[in-house]
């Protein structure tokens, strides 16, 4: 299959190469970075309740609706653990926070709702992806996606912060990130093009 760069494509680019620039002018560090993950993980979560609602389409909101409340209850648990984890593993309390008082790093989050908001209205409502979505796949697209790369990356953290946090480690964590999300974009829509594709006229 050739390369192609959609519009969805390069605006999670876009909003994971924002990142860098917090390193190189802003001096955040590899737990500023983590917490900027985790604030990625809360607005998957997040799109993703609206996405299990319309599986199979808008009129089945109120059959999909019991495993929408579900999901937000056992993903919040799930979120609620990994920002804990954060703020005592990496000693990240005082950057969560500092969320409420703005900064780059709020708006860099906020790059990420519109990076996953695009890819949300480009591929799963423009492209049809809703109408042949099943609500229990939906359901657990965010822990394969966000279990897997936060595991690298937490891993990754670990060996940043142990030999001392120099620049090019932190963005060779930032890169390794990027991958793994474009990875999963990739995988995820490419699937859903071939159920449409494969759908009987």
């Amino acid at each position: 299959m050739p390369f192609q760069l959609t519009f969805s494509a390069a605006a999670l680019i876009i909003a994971n190469a924002v990142p860098i620039l917090g390193v190189m002018f802003w001096g955040w560090d590899a737990a500023a970075i983590l917490v900027l993950y985790w604030l990625e993980s809360v607005v998957i979560g997040l799109l993703n309740v609206i996405k299990l609602l319309t599986a199979g389409g808008f009129n089945k909101v109120s059959r999909n609706l019991f495993l929408a409340v579900f999901f937000t209850v056992h993903y919040g648990l799930f979120t609620f653990g990994h920002g804990t984890f954060l703020a005592q593993t990496f000693e990240a309390k005082p950057i969560i926070d500092g969320l409420k008082e703005g900064g780059p790093l709020l708006w860099t989050a906020i790059s990420f709702v519109i990076s996953h908001l695009v890819s949300m209205v480009v591929n799963y409502y423009g492209k049809g992806e809703y109408l042949r979505a099943k609500a229990n796949d939906i359901m657990m697209l965010p822990y394969s996606r966000v279990f897997v790369m936060h595991i690298v990356i937490i891993f990754g953290g670990f060996l940043v912060m142990k030999i001392g946090e120099p620049l090019p480690a932190v963005i060779l964590l930032i890169v390794l990130k990027t991958a793994i999300d474009w990875k999963a974009h990739l995988k995820e829509h490419r699937r859903a093009a071939l159920e449409i594709n494969e759908a009987p006229l």
